[in-house]
């Protein structure tokens, strides 16, 4: 191996030089930016879409309403969408159009935003004197900060028209990229088919098929416009710096080109050995990227399916019935008999965007209920299964709703319209699943971190890799280092890293959303995987709500409410998983015992008031704390495991407590109010509905860590190789028409691994792991002994003094309360002059600078930790009315 000592100091000199150069461009603080212009009371600002954001950072006043202009001037999958995780929205930028994004007054703090695919990335940074606390420091929604009133929801109108978009954008884009990979294909097979029949005889191969130029003037066209979707969002994301997959290709096949094209004209200045050219490289690489992006397009159609699927259940025509009719006025007035109704010339055919609320509609066996309303004339079987998950029929008669979107599978109905529009439950399902699709799951954190730096440390990899092999190599020195350096370049694909967790919570929440399952956030959806204890509200969750007969109208009673269908099962799937099962209870400990016993439930807590749910939530998320701590400072509650707490509850009296949990699980057949302090919702009444969060959790992180399994691995071992790391012991080094290949079908393999998710069973009855750290007690099938244990609410809550006061309840003390609860209080809130009461847990809490807070109204309120003052601020009413 021959060693020239200048050469190699002169590489490896200006490699550390071009070192330096890049990781100060990439990573030098980054300046300017632009400031919002104000017209008529609001912000605006435009933000210029190509190959990145221009300006990537714009800043803004806090407490002034804002739009936002994209001015996207490219198509493709890349930037096709622009999301604000703090915010929960995600919207569709079509190409090269202008998009117009308003949003509500914010809170001071930075607010990130980025492309679909987590590539580009941008800043709105607001200014101003609003508390910083509303923000959390990793500016994400995942850490379960509130939303900003106001921020704009998507509609299911604007997400079926950001579908449409979106679908007719990328059947141009499949179209085109189709067309480019044809021509590529044309051009490039008289170059690289000669190279491949050489490396078997010379003599196979006509020597005017080796002539330089005829290659380059083959190849040319591939590289300028079969690639010009590649170098047009690749150089200018390098510049904005925001490189990604399409500007490492643009430097490696740029390399490449500029290499073979200098051979043609100046080869005798070349080393001997380095004088053949690398336009078939050039050439099989674009057409390979495209080929790839063709691909990736076609899959990425059946990602977000399930969600586009919903979209498309509501029906577009209703029959009508003339309110003006006798008929029409009897149905009204409950007064009609027979079946007059179901006469086709009763009724008229009008399109469903012009019904409004109150207008009466037949709907037919067979027929999608076309919107929300109640039954006034008839009977029927629905099949609800869309909605809810449950695929047994239900039954509807006179006065009980229907849901639009759902199947009448039997019978004919003459229904009046309750819900039309955005407030329809398919709509707000949409708009639900719509939200947790924009939102970022912790999870995603390393990979954001690592994709930042991803591109100039693989730059930095391959100006290394052709200076060590200039260096070092053997002869042709030039040639191999060539090659190294620009299948380094090729291989690597950042764009595996962001799409890891996206492709995946885009298709779990579609999943859930199809078996009735609605989560709120990907942190929601990482998360319940980690649920140990599962608190459960008693009646209209566990039972069915009805109230005692005899009961006195101003205090109902339930002492006979029967337990729902499919209460006992859910309970024993949870208790065989090794995981905690409590029920909160308002009625007298043997009428809770005696439901308890029934279902199997471990701890009950009876004689609960109303306002004391989220107290008792929050007590048990002490105790796991403390027991976790090995810390005296608050005894632990029945073992309360080493994990997250979640509360399913259906009513108002349960927002407080849905917010106060680690997550919070509404019933979709309770209030609203439940369900917007939730973070899942349950379509269905069946508690078997945890059962299937719980596995739908599981499933989607085993999903998200296959994909991050390979986006990772794929780079760590990729990029070695085509580094050369086998050539010392294999003498092989991989050609930049391999790393292309393997680069072009990465990102291919997690949309493929991604849309798996759309084949998941979620079992209503197993959950698909076992709790670590359960108990084998805990597994077993639930017994008729009763529960475990009981424990008596006092009403004891903490004054605003730092004591304790009993509210009128005196109960003696019940040998089967295994502890009491106490309270925590540090020393500082003891020595503290002044205190205030935590108005999502009630918790007393020193005032002071270190004091957690939040403004609301011009009111300051004091909060026990984060948690609190997160949950209250995403619906602040609920605390202070309860």
């Amino acid at each position: 191996m021959e060693f020239d000592i200048f050469l190699g100091v002169a590489a490896l000199v200006i490699a550390a030089v071009l070192t330096w150069c890049i990781l100060r461009f990439f990573f030098a603080p980054r300046r300017g930016g632009a400031r919002a212009t104000l017209h008529d009371g609001v912000q605006q600002a435009t933000i210029t879409v190509r190959g990145g954001y221009s300006p990537d950072i714009v800043t803004m006043q806090a407490g002034i309403p804002i739009t936002l202009r994209f001015d996207r001037k490219e198509t493709g999958e890349c930037t096709s969408h622009v999301v604000f995780p703090d915010l929960g929205t995600d919207t569709m930028l079509p190409g090269n159009e202008t998009t117009e994004m308003s949003l509500p007054p914010l809170p001071a703090g930075d607010y990130p935003f980025a492309c679909g695919m987590n590539m580009v990335h941008g800043l709105l940074r607001v200014e101003g004197e609003t508390d910083s606390a509303t923000k959390p420091d990793d500016g994400t929604a995942s850490t379960g900060t509130a939303i900003p009133a106001g921020t704009p929801r998507m509609s299911a109108a604007d997400a079926l028209l950001a579908e449409r978009q979106e679908a007719e954008e990328r059947r141009q884009e499949i179209r085109h990229t189709g067309m480019l990979v044809a021509i590529g294909t044309v051009l490039t097979l008289p170059v690289f088919v000669p190279m491949m029949l050489m490396l078997v005889s010379h003599s196979l191969v006509p020597s005017w098929l080796m002539n330089p130029w005829l290659q380059a003037i083959l190849i040319t066209p591939v590289m300028f416009y079969c690639g010009a979707p590649i170098h047009r969002v690749g150089w200018p994301a390098l510049w904005h710096r925001s490189p990604d997959m399409n500007s490492l290709v643009a430097l490696g096949t740029t390399a490449a080109y500029l290499y073979s094209i200098a051979l043609c004209f100046v080869s005798e200045l070349m080393p001997e050995g380095s004088r053949e050219p690398y336009f078939e490289s050039v050439g099989v690489v674009i057409t390979l990227v495209l080929v790839g992006r063709l691909l990736e397009a076609k899959a990425r159609e059946g990602t977000g399916k399930a969600v586009q699927s919903l979209i498309k259940l509501r029906p577009r025509v209703a029959h009508i019935l003339d309110v003006g009719t006798p008929l029409a006025k009897d149905l009204a007035a409950g007064k009609a008999s027979g079946d007059g109704w179901l006469d086709p010339a009763q009724s008229q055919d009008i399109d469903i965007d012009r019904v409004k609320t109150g207008d009466l509609l037949v709907i037919r066996a067979g027929e999608r209920i076309p919107l929300d309303g109640v039954v006034l004339a008839g009977e029927a079987s629905v099949d609800e299964s869309m909605i809810t998950g449950e695929s047994v029929l239900a039954r509807r008669g006179v006065g009980e709703p229907l849901t639009g979107a759902t199947i009448m599978q039997q019978g004919n109905v003459v229904m009046k319209v309750t819900r039309t529009g955005e407030d329809t439950v398919l709509s707000q399902i949409i708009a639900l699943v719509a939200r947790a699709q924009a939102t970022k799951a912790p999870v995603q954190r390393l990979a954001d971190r690592i994709a930042r730096v991803f591109v100039p440390a693989v730059i930095i990899a391959a100006l290394w890799t052709g200076a060590i092999w200039i260096t070092f190599g053997p002869q042709p020195k030039l040639a191999h280092a060539l090659v190294t350096a620009v299948s380094v370049l090729i291989i690597a694909c950042p764009c595996a890293l962001g799409l890891a967790t996206p492709l995946s919570v885009t298709a779990a929440t579609g999943l859930g959303a199809t078996n009735g399952v609605l989560v709120t956030s990907a942190r929601a959806l990482e998360q319940a995987r980690d649920i140990r204890t599962v608190v459960f509200d008693k009646t209209g969750t566990i039972t069915v709500g009805a109230i005692d007969d005899d009961a006195d109208y101003a205090k109902p009673s339930y002492t006979k409410d029967s337990v729902k269908p499919g209460s006992k099962e859910a309970i024993a799937a949870l208790r065989a998983a090794g995981i905690r099962t409590v029920m909160l209870s308002g009625d007298k400990a043997e009428v809770a015992e005696r439901v308890a016993a029934e279902v199997g439930i471990d701890t009950v807590i009876a004689q609960v008031r109303p306002d004391g749910k989220a107290y008792w939530i929050r007590q048990l998320q002490i105790s796991r704390d403390a027991a976790a701590a090995q810390s005296s400072v608050a005894p632990a509650i029945a073992d309360v495991p080493n994990g997250l707490v979640a509360m399913v509850g259906d009513g108002i009296n349960d927002a407080p407590a849905l917010a106060q949990a680690d997550v919070g699980i509404a019933i979709g057949t309770g209030t609203d109010i439940a369900m917007q302090s939730a973070d899942v919702t349950l379509m269905s009444g069946d508690l078997r509905g945890v059962v299937k969060t719980l596995n739908l959790s599981q499933a989607t992180m085993r999903n998200i860590r296959e994909n991050l399994a390979w986006a990772f691995g794929y780079n760590i071992i990729g990029i070695p190789i085509a580094a050369g790391v086998l050539y010392p012991f294999t003498g092989w080094l991989l050609s930049p028409m391999i790393a292309g290949l393997a680069m072009a079908l990465s990102s291919v393999c997690l949309v493929l691994n991604a849309n798996r998710m759309r084949r998941v069973t979620l079992s209503p009855d197993t959950v698909s792991f076992t709790a670590a750290g359960g108990r084998d007690a805990d597994r077993r099938a639930p017994d008729q002994h009763g529960a475990r244990s009981i424990i008596l609410d006092t009403g004891d809550r903490p004054r605003a003094d730092g004591h304790h006061t009993d509210e009128g309840h005196h109960h003696q003390p019940n040998k089967e309360q295994p502890m009491h609860m106490n309270h925590m209080h540090s020393a500082d809130m003891n020595d503290a002059t002044q205190t205030a009461t935590d108005p999502v847990c009630g918790m007393t809490v020193a005032v002071n600078n270190d004091a957690i807070t939040r403004e609301h109204d011009g009111t300051t309120y004091y909060f026990c930790g984060e948690h609190c003052a997160n949950n209250f601020m995403k619906a602040p009413q609920l605390f202070l009315e309860n």
